[in-house]
């Protein structure tokens, strides 16, 4: 099948876009290029009016993230540009970062479940690796006795919690496992959410990059392998019930280090398909020049197995 829409993308105003030329005008000049029929930006938004913010979302409310579709231009030929966003769902407090009522503003709305870099935000830290941090952070104290209190813990906090576990002498916790438990538990809650399933009958709704671990390095094949099919396919089932769609991220397929054959995320997209769940197709491309994995696409789509019906309604041409 032949993929002509990107609607997961990122320019200047998500605060983990780096591009200079990430523009507004760029990137939808862009898509143009490429052909698309639908494309839509999607930056990273907080609900002002929901606490528990972190620092970085903090810079990044509704109303900052709303100027950016004055940039829109009237006209885009004959493709259809869409105003998105994406939020954030922390499973370790299950809370949504955005309100179902201020979701209207927008055409359509990513959720992620599985951003697992954002520790102690979105997971919570094990119990092994909170210990690690303070021996560090004593260590450091006594070998740099003239560093700041605050510039020790800043320096111990710059750490991943991968980086942490070769420290750990003797683990309590299995790491991958925790993980791996996480991400299925934590799109559960997620789709009993109450706010979320508010958020999905007001506006479309799409769980951004599903069950694919972040900063996992390695163990990522693993942690995707490693998930119990049967709570999936609940998950699945869930999720097609509250027409939540899911979001073909390209990069969570590793395509070009990876393949396609024997591809985990493949398969959890095919279990997906056969549960009745609709998808979008996103690069998450945080630059210009990133639009253009969406070459990648057609492959991805005739590796699930997807037909022009398994798209959501929003992306159809």
């Amino acid at each position: 099948m032949h993929i002509t829409h990107d609607i997961h993308t990122h320019n200047l105003y998500s605060g983990c876009c780096y591009d200079p030329l990430a523009n507004t005008e760029n990137c939808i000049r862009k898509a143009m290029e490429l052909g698309h029929t639908v494309f839509g930006i999607s930056n990273h938004l907080w609900d002002e009016s929901v606490p528990g913010a972190s620092r970085w979302y903090q810079g990044q409310p509704i109303s900052y993230g709303a100027e950016m579709k004055y940039a829109f231009p009237e006209r885009t030929g004959e493709m259809k540009l869409l105003f998105g966003v994406e939020t954030e769902y922390c499973g370790m407090t299950d809370t949504l970062g955005m309100r179902a009522e201020h979701a209207s503003a927008f055409d359509y709305v990513l959720v992620p479940h599985s951003h697992l870099h954002m520790r102690n935000f979105v997971i919570a830290e094990t119990e092994d690796v909170k210990n690690c941090r303070a021996e560090m952070t004593q260590t450091l104290s006594k070998v740099y006795p003239e560093l700041s209190e605050a510039t020790v813990k800043k320096m111990v906090s710059a750490l991943q919690m991968e980086d942490m576990l070769p420290l750990i002498a003797q683990p309590k916790v299995d790491y991958e496992q925790y993980l791996t438990d996480f991400l299925t538990q934590s799109l559960h809650s997620l789709l009993h959410n109450l706010e979320f399933r508010r958020l999905a009958a007001a506006v479309p709704t799409i769980i951004a990059h599903p069950l694919a671990p972040s900063a996992c390095g390695n163990a990522y094949w693993r942690i995707v392998r490693g998930m119990d099919r049967e709570q999936l396919w609940q998950c699945c089932r869930e999720a097609a019930g509250l027409n939540v769609a899911f979001d073909v991220n390209l990069w969570t397929f590793h395509i070009q280090e990876q393949g396609l054959e024997d591809n985990p995320m493949v398969d959890v997209m095919r279990l997906a398909k056969s549960a009745g769940v609709k998808f979008s197709f996103g690069t998450d491309s945080h630059t210009v020049a990133g639009l253009a994995e969406i070459r990648h696409a057609d492959a991805v789509a005739d590796a699930i197995g997807l037909e022009p019906d398994d798209l959501c309604e929003i992306v159809r041409s």
